[in-house]
């Protein structure tokens, strides 16, 4: 049978089904409609397809480039679904014994000052969010600040730094794209790993600049408040946090030792961690933990979201349009597709881009594949709005806009441009691999 090509009117209806619902998403603030709306509206032209190969003549096996392509897709999304439903659940295990908001205080308890505070924050967010994922260590810290801060700068500026330092977690499986590029067995976990030292310099030479040029022009003994509440562990809390803590670190050892798939070794972590709560219930303990409440915290929009534009993307691959991404590594160094890419995450959802980029499927190297996690990762930092980390932020403080975020442009530029310095140095000139 003859491929879909582009061009053809069924590959402009696809595209334009694409493209509307990629600018409801984009405007999504404007139009006052949740994203994952118009991703799933992107479902229908997996539809429109199929009635292509209706009218298209009556041979029986006219459907199988479609049957295949919908079974590619539903093993992809079962993965990336999969992980995060369950490393949200442990989150919000958590959360619920009250562990962050405990963490927090603290950290305020120990009088670190403005400065403190905004350097312990920015580097607690970056070794949390390889783990609990970017968007959560925004949620936890962005709120903890909110709190606590007695002045609006210094809020934007924790925020700011905070959304950088989680968006470098994508040297584990802090981020979507480093979550979808080992998914899609385009690299390991420990590769990955060899990301450390650019995603952890870059956050380190933005969280200098906006030390340096914005947070030493506020008055730092004025910028907190002089009391707050204060905030303890629940019963069962440190057991739950330490059980938990193994579930992860678990799961990533039978990942990189065992190549048990992720997904598979978080849910037999979650296992562990649920029969351990039915144990914290038991007449030995008698501690009421509401297991059904948490499950229903699940960000289920989220995952909506993402079951949308991956099947989306899957549509538009079909049609030919993702051959255009693959040309491009063609014409260009893959350095420089990756770092445009990059430059492109800071308007365009980066799962988008990431989905384009893994399912056009360049003939791309390890070193180039990590790159390319790397700078569509950190890249969302470049504007409030083209990362999760920075939609959060938005969402804990209404006056942090994308003009606000605009304001520390040399601290964010620093970051990306600092991580694909470092990156270049370590892989291209030293070749330490």
């Amino acid at each position: 049978m003859t491929a879909i090509i582009p061009f053809s009117p069924i590959g402009i209806i696809v595209l334009s089904v694409f493209v509307i619902g990629l600018l409801m998403i984009i405007f999504e603030v404007q139009l006052a409609m949740d994203k994952f709306k118009p991703a799933l509206m992107m479902m229908s032209s997996v539809a429109i397809i199929g009635i292509y190969y209706w009218f298209s003549g009556d041979d029986p096996e006219r459907f199988k480039p479609l049957i295949a392509m919908q079974a590619a897709t539903k093993e992809s999304l079962f993965g990336l679904i999969a992980f995060m439903a369950f490393m949200w659940m442990i989150v919000e295990i958590l959360n619920e014994r009250n562990v962050f908001n405990a963490m927090n205080q603290a950290l305020i308890n120990r009088g670190l000052g403005g400065r403190g505070l905004f350097w312990v924050m920015g580097l607690l967010s970056a070794m949390l969010s390889p783990f609990i994922s970017s968007l959560t260590t925004t949620m936890i810290f962005g709120k903890a600040i909110s709190n606590v801060s007695a002045n609006p700068r210094y809020t934007h500026l924790v925020l700011c730094n905070t959304i950088i330092s989680s968006n470098s977690g994508v040297w584990f499986i802090g981020t979507s794209t480093s979550l979808m590029v080992i998914l899609a067995h385009k690299v390991t976990m420990t590769d990955l790993l060899m990301l450390f030292p650019a995603a952890i310099f870059g956050w380190l030479l933005s969280a200098l600049v906006l030390d340096q040029f914005y947070l030493k022009k506020l008055d730092l003994n004025t910028v907190l408040k002089a009391n707050t509440a204060q905030e303890t562990l629940k019963a069962g809390g440190l057991g739950l946090t330490l059980v938990c803590a193994f579930a992860i670190i678990g799961a990533v050892i039978l990942n990189m030792g065992l190549h048990v798939d992720i997904e598979f070794a978080l849910g037999s972590g979650l296992g562990l961690v649920v029969m351990y709560i039915w144990f914290l219930k038991t007449k030995w303990c008698n501690i009421d933990i509401d297991l059904d409440v948490q499950l229903q915290k699940g960000e289920w929009s989220t995952l909506m979201y993402y079951i949308g534009i991956i099947t989306g993307m899957a549509a538009l691959n079909h049609v030919g349009w993702l051959s255009y991404v693959r040309e491009l590594y063609g014409v260009l160094e893959p350095t420089w597709v990756n770092f445009i890419l990059g430059m492109v995450s800071s308007c365009i959802d980066n799962n988008l881009l990431e989905a384009a980029a893994i399912m056009a499927n360049p003939p791309l190297d390890i070193n180039q594949w990590m790159l390319n996690a790397l700078m569509v990762g950190i890249g969302g930092s470049l504007t409030v709005v083209g990362s999760s980390a920075g939609v959060m932020a938005m969402s804990i403080d209404k006056s942090y806009t994308f003009a606000t975020h605009l304001r520390f442009l040399p601290a964010v530029l620093a970051n990306f441009l600092g991580s694909f310095g470092l990156w270049y140095l370590q892989f291209e000139i030293l070749h330490w691999v």
